[in-house]
């Protein structure tokens, strides 16, 4: 399978995330409260982010450019490791400070979009900042 089919492939989970929630929206009996519609925000955001990562890839493909360059790739470690860090502060607050009970499945959901959105900021910062050279003495 050559690199394009690759890439175009790649889009199909979007394509069913989006066609979930669609489904789960119109198909909901209750209206909604603001919880349900921040959270639906937020995973509009996050899967807008991500979408927005394949299309870069594949016009880079398309250009004949490698979809992911040395600095993207040590970026993208930098941000994981970092998100990774931080997002279990992030689980240590949430865990003291809310009511954890076992009926409550929002406040794991809200937890996981939140290591997503620690890790796009950290990506953010550290592709507009840079990287410092690790191997200086």
């Amino acid at each position: 399978m050559n690199s394009k089919n690759k890439t175009l492939y790649s889009f199909i989970p979007f394509l069913g995330i989006i066609t979930l929630i669609s489904f789960w929206v119109f198909k909901a009996t209750k209206p909604f409260n603001t919880e349900t519609y921040f959270v639906l925000g937020l995973v509009i955001l996050i899967i807008g982010i991500s979408l927005y990562f394949k299309i870069t890839s594949y016009k880079s493909e398309k250009a004949g450019l490698t979809a992911e360059d040395e600095f993207s790739k040590r970026v993208k470690e930098k941000s994981a490791a970092k998100a990774f860090n931080w997002s279990i502060y992030m689980w240590l607050f949430i865990i003291f400070l809310v009511d954890m009970e076992p009926r409550n499945k929002i406040t794991i959901g809200l937890g996981i979009i939140g290591m997503g959105l620690i890790f796009f900021l950290n990506w953010l910062y550290l592709s507009k900042v840079g990287i410092s050279d690790e191997n200086k003495d």
